[in-house]
Parts: structure tokens; sequence; C-alpha cells
């Protein structure tokens, strides 16, 4: 195991800032975070990986220490943010992992770019139908700019398992730093993403998701309904089952990062020789998919 470093890369589109971790020449994974986030929020995900896996996390457009325009945060115009950085970089032929909005990024990428990936992995992603945010959740989160206490109580509430009681400076510490990195975000990205997210649905081209694709899915995230990735886990050909991690919320590699590790790690190292046989067989049934508690 190694420590993640950080990087920028400048791109056509803006300069991402990286955190970046494992052998160049291992099994290549890029980590999108969702919304409010930051590539700190894999770091206990890190941790725990071998140096085997080579991961690069990108903050976002808006996020974290990249870029901050005051435009451009349409899924489609940050998976392209993605495409520019995946050529700025050479890779090809490489494992996709998006959390929450991430998860739609994610999606939209493979729609878009779908020889560029190995697998997918949606954690916790938004649904391919998009999620719906009223006149007056747009308002809130436009409060969380100047209100930091209710930042880090919407924060809170998206990792339920992770302060079960008692005092612990660690964790105290380190949510407080992605409360910082939240509230340092684009004025922009406070609502756009929220705007974009509603804009965007991608439920009838979930057909095109052929590659071997993971849904993952925490048991009290109370921001995705289980029945909407159910209908998600349906709506894609390459997705065979659906992964329930027990008693945690929206955000796992915070939550149960071992449990998420497990199970990222074990099927992006699986063999994909015969998955044609078993897409063809969903592409004509629909029998290949199904549900399983992780």
């Amino acid at each position: 195991m190694t420590s993640p470093s950080s990087k920028y890369i400048r791109t056509v589109n803006l300069r991402h800032h990286l955190l970046v971790q494992g052998d160049e020449d291992g099994l290549p994974v890029l980590l999108l975070h969702g919304s409010f986030g930051s590539s700190r929020w894999w770091l206990p995900f890190l941790e725990i990986l071998p140096s085997e896996v080579h991961i690069v996390a990108p903050d976002l457009r808006g996020c974290g220490r990249s870029d901050k325009p005051d435009s451009g945060y349409g899924i489609s115009e940050q998976a392209d943010d993605i495409w520019k950085l995946i050529t700025a970089l050479g890779w090809s032929d490489f494992d996709l992992v998006g959390h929450s909005t991430g998860g739609a990024i994610a999606a939209e990428f493979a729609l878009e770019h779908p020889g560029a990936l190995h697998s997918l992995v949606l954690v916790d992603s938004v649904p391919l139908e998009g999620v719906y945010s009223p006149v007056e959740t747009l308002r809130l989160l436009d409060q969380m700019r100047e209100n930091r206490n209710l930042l880090a109580q919407a924060l809170a509430q998206l990792m339920p398992s992770y302060f079960p009681g008692g005092d612990d400076p660690a964790k105290q510490a380190f949510f407080d730093s992605l409360v910082d990195d939240a509230a340092a975000m684009a004025p922009a990205a406070f609502t756009g993403v929220a705007e974009a997210v509603n804009a965007w649905n991608r439920f009838e081209d979930g057909r095109h998701l052929t590659l071997p694709t993971q849904l993952i899915w925490g048991e009290i995230d109370h921001l995705v309904e289980r029945e909407a990735m159910t209908r998600t886990l349906i709506a894609i050909p390459g997705a065979y089952n659906l992964e329930v991690i027990q008693r945690v919320g929206h955000s796992p590699m915070i939550e149960a990062p071992l449990a998420l590790a497990e199970l990222v790690i074990d099927f992006v190292t699986e063999d994909f020789a015969d998955f044609d046989d078993v897409r063809a067989a969903a592409d004509e049934d629909g029998s290949g998919q199904d549900e399983s508690p992780g």
C-alpha cells in the first residue's frame, strides 16, 4: 500500500487537481466523487487498496483544488471534462468508478465513450432516470453557500453510520475537512449540479450500456431509493447484480471502505472473457439481472 500524491493536469477544458496512488503500470482505476465532494472523500478507500491498483481521483469541475468556473456543470459537460482528462493521461481500457452525481457523469461517459472502458462501477449513483430537486431544495442548496452549519448537517446525513456515537477526534477532523472542501466549491456548483441532474435522464439509453457494470448501494441510503437503483439495474444489460452494503448510507467509501474495496476489486479483476454470452442472454430476456446482498 502506498500513500496518494497530489498532482495537477491542465486540459483544454480546465486545470484538474488529482490524487494519484499505486504503480503506474498497475490496474488503472478512475474515481469520480459526488456533488459537494472532492477527491478527499476517497482517502479512507485508498488506504486499503494495494499498490498494484493505479488510482487517479480528480477533483471535478468547481470542486477541491480544480478550477472553479462559473459554468459547465451539466452532466454531459463534466463527462467531457473526464474525456479530456483521460486523453491527457493517455489511458484506455480502464475501470471507471462513480459515486452519487459522479455516477451520473460516469454513466454519461460510458455512453459517449464505451470503447474507452474496461468496466463501470456505480456507487450509490444518481439513477439513470435522474433525480428531481424541487425549487425549495435548490433554495436550500443555495443557502449552504453562506451557512456552514447547514452544510455540515447536510453532509452528515450522507454518511449516517460514520459517527456511531462517542467522540473520535480523527473522524471529526476528517469530516471537518470535507465540510471545508464543500464550502470552498465554486458558487455556481452549489445549485448547478442539482439543476444538471434535474435535466439529465438517460434511462432509455441505458440499453446501450453493455459493458461489465457493477451497481453498489448502501442499505440506509436515504438519498437514492433502492427502487430507483433496481430500475437502473434493469435498464443496463451489462449490470447483472446490485450489491447492497448493510448498515451503510450514501457514502460507503467513508462509512465502510473495506467492504466497498472488496466489492470493487473483486469486480474489476474478474475475467470478463465470457461476458458477451451473459450480456447476450440479458439482451434477449432480461433474466441475467438480480439483486444480491453484500
